[in-house]
């Protein structure tokens, strides 16, 4: 079972960008200052908006590399919001599972899924890619506790 710092850690630096930057602002700056790392006031020959973001993300995901102390619950959330962008991912899934939602999300308990079958797995892992992001679907699983 990997932790959501070992999920973030694999990610390539544009796919870590586009997780960080699905969270809402308020929730990304907490994130970079916990994790020291600071707004850089512009200039007369200030970077873009874009390349400033891309520049605090590289230094971010350094930050994690190095051992930041950010709370796994911190880190599991930024990975839940990412997920959240991804409704008919997570609504397929719950269709797979016949469990009750509205567009991907639900309140029902889903702590049987750790349990699954590896037969399970692989079906649901099989009919998630043939509409989603193989990336995508593995995060899901990976996050979830199954693959």
């Amino acid at each position: 079972m990997a932790t959501a710092r070992e999920l973030l850690l694999q990610q390539t630096t544009e796919r870590f960008n586009e997780i960080v930057f699905a969270s809402p602002k308020k929730f990304r700056e907490e994130l970079f200052r916990r994790a020291g790392v600071k707004a850089k006031k512009g200039g007369a020959f200030a970077l873009s908006n874009a390349k400033k973001n891309a520049v605090r993300v590289e230094k971010l995901l350094a930050s994690m590399q190095d051992g930041a102390d950010l709370p796994d619950e911190l880190l599991a959330e930024l990975i839940r919001n990412y997920l959240y962008t991804k409704r008919a991912l997570l609504a397929e899934a719950l269709d797979f599972f016949e469990v009750e939602h509205d567009e991907g999300l639900t309140d029902a308990d889903l702590d049987f899924i750790e349990e699954l079958p590896e037969e399970r797995v692989t079906q649901l892992r099989g009919i998630l890619e043939r509409s989603h992001d193989k990336d995508d679907v593995e995060l899901y699983l990976r996050f979830m506790n199954v693959a």
